[in-house]
């Protein structure tokens, strides 16, 4: 294992593939960053240029443009509510409450730290935990997929505890939405209105637009109505005692979203949300969950980034990708 591992430094340490992993992550934030193109879209656009690639190089290439993808996200949801990729929307919960307060240097940094410490756990569990967790994944079946499903829904009760009745009409709302397109056992139309365009069911990118990016205008224009007070902001970075103080959170998140990684289809989105949950469900903090806090900002920042990892384990095991990307 030692052997193996001295061999992929080694294989890292040259101009090439150092210039691509720059790249790689360049490309990653930028896509990240514009609500509409994910981490998915940004390796989609990279694998032509890989035509021609040394192997190692071209695999290093998209798995940095996969990681900072997911993290790039992040910046849009915290700088102005609007999430770059789906996994974002759980860290705008926070994220976006902290620029409010003027104070957006905190929730940056602490989104940069936390993605980094997961993104290396979940390398960390892709190099040590290959063949148990290809195992554990082979053994999901019909009724372990059902039963994430239902905790995933779950979740939706607590993090709208304060309002139940809401929560569950947006539950059912997202699964009746859901439904629109072709039934995938019968092969039938459902709620397309005869639009061809449905027929594969609404599209995750107008959906984040829809939902956020126009909320966050309607949202604006009610304060401008209302001539709200401009927030002074402070780009100030946390103490590192704060950053250090989110250890055992990183490592939590890190953790269970490398397990999830690992479970085919899963995915980052799911992660973070779940993530976000468990650390608020044990937090001493949990009123403060949704207002600001940077327990809400670190958790699912650090799960969706250990996903990377995790989900490579299936691929580069048993050929089978944990996630879409």
């Amino acid at each position: 294992m030692l052997d193996n591992l001295l061999l992929g430094f080694s294989a890292i340490a040259s101009v090439p593939v150092l210039a691509a992993i720059f790249a790689g992550v360049l490309v990653g934030i930028l896509c990240g960053v514009l609500p509409g193109l994910s981490a998915s879209t940004a390796v989609a656009l990279m694998v032509p240029f890989t035509f021609g690639m040394d192997p190692v190089v071209a695999v290093l290439l998209l798995v940095s443009v996969y990681m900072a993808g997911e993290y790039g996200g992040s910046i849009t949801a915290i700088a102005i509510g609007t999430p770059g990729t789906p996994a974002a929307a759980a860290t705008m919960l926070d994220g976006y409450e902290l620029t409010k307060q003027g104070k957006p240097g905190l929730a940056l940094t602490t989104s940069v730290v936390a993605s980094s410490i997961g993104g290396m756990v979940g390398v960390m569990a892709l190099f040590a935990f290959s063949e148990p967790l290809a195992r554990v994944a082979l053994s999901f079946g019909a009724p372990e997929y059902f039963s994430l499903a239902v905790f995933g829904l779950t979740i939706i009760a607590s993090l709208s505890s304060k309002n139940l009745l809401k929560g569950f009409l947006i539950l059912f709302l997202g699964l009746f939405l859901t439904t629109i397109g072709l039934d995938g056992f019968t092969g039938e139309e459902r709620f397309t209105f005869g639009i061809p365009k449905l027929m594969d069911g609404i599209s995750i990118i107008p959906a984040l637009i829809g939902l956020f990016a126009m909320s966050s205008v309607f949202y604006g224009a009610e304060d401008e109505l209302r001539r709200s007070e401009r927030v002074s902001l402070s780009f100030a970075m946390p103490r590192l005692r704060e950053l250090l103080g989110l250890w055992k959170v990183y490592l939590h998140s890190s953790l269970l979203g490398s397990i999830i990684g690992v479970l085919p289809g899963a995915g980052a989105t799911i992660a973070s949300f779940i993530c976000y949950n468990e650390v608020r469900r044990f937090s001493r903090n949990k009123d403060q969950f949704g207002t600001g806090c940077l327990e809400g900002v670190a958790a699912p920042e650090a799960g969706n980034n250990a996903v990377v990892g995790g989900s490579l384990v299936p691929l580069l095991t048993l050929g089978i990708p944990g996630s879409a990307t």
